[in-house]
């Protein structure tokens, strides 16, 4: 008798877990990965259908790490079918923070390290601007990412908080480039900027000199002391 309780006991554990087990595989299964390449296989957690949490994803290619609301966002590691790999911070599915991006090329690997913004490498500062000096004719700096279309910088010079008509402007390249400079009574428009960018400007008696490492249309606002 006490055998056959025991059977029956170990069956009965056998089917609960079997349920349990099925009922995982189900939720894994029925949770989405939303990013294209890897929406084939999904095995980690999952809310609300939607891959969250720590998890394993794989496609076309490859990536193990965190997810959030079923894209790769967090610390993780993304592997493309060629091999290439990057092991860093997502955000939205996209590289966002700092990460490593390994390349392999027939003769050896090639490594980028650093910190990307919205998929874009910005270099190996976090900030993806720098101020590097200015005048103490100048009392601050202003430096802003408007748009993301257009590869240019606008530079305008206040005073007390009104613009500056600015009459004398050159700009000394010490890394990257720009092609023409488009002026106005009020700004200086830099144009089809080459980034990672380095320059001194100055601007009538006012000098300044900033490096900005992301692409896309940047607005420098300079505001001058009075006289």
């Amino acid at each position: 008798m006490d055998k056959n309780k025991r059977i029956i006991a170990s069956l009965l554990f056998l089917t609960f877990f079997y349920c349990l087990h099925t009922f995982a595989q189900e939720q894994t299964t029925g949770c989405r990965v939303l990013l294209p390449q890897i929406a084939g296989q999904y095995e980690g957690e999952c809310k609300k259908g939607l891959a969250d949490g720590m998890g394993k994803a794989q496609g076309t290619d490859q990536y193990e790490g965190f997810f959030k609301k079923g894209l790769p966002d967090g610390q993780g590691k993304y592997t493309w079918n060629d091999g290439t790999t990057f092991e860093g911070e997502w955000k939205k599915g996209r590289k966002d923070g700092y990460g490593v991006l390994t390349s392999h090329l027939a003769s050896r690997d090639s490594v980028l390290s650093g910190y990307w913004i919205d998929d874009e490498y910005i270099g190996t500062e976090k900030k993806p601007y720098k101020i590097n000096n200015k005048g103490i004719n100048i009392i601050g700096l202003t430096l802003s990412r408007v748009g993301s279309d257009k590869d240019q910088i606008v530079v305008e010079y206040n005073r007390s908080g009104r613009p500056l008509s600015i009459y004398s402007f050159h700009v000394t390249e010490l890394m990257g480039g720009y092609s023409t400079i488009s002026k106005s009574d009020f700004s200086k428009t830099l144009l089809n900027v080459r980034y990672p960018f380095r320059a001194e400007i100055t601007g009538d008696a006012f000098v300044f000199d900033v490096t900005i490492s992301q692409r896309g249309s940047w607005k420098i606002i300079v505001n001058v002391a009075t006289k």
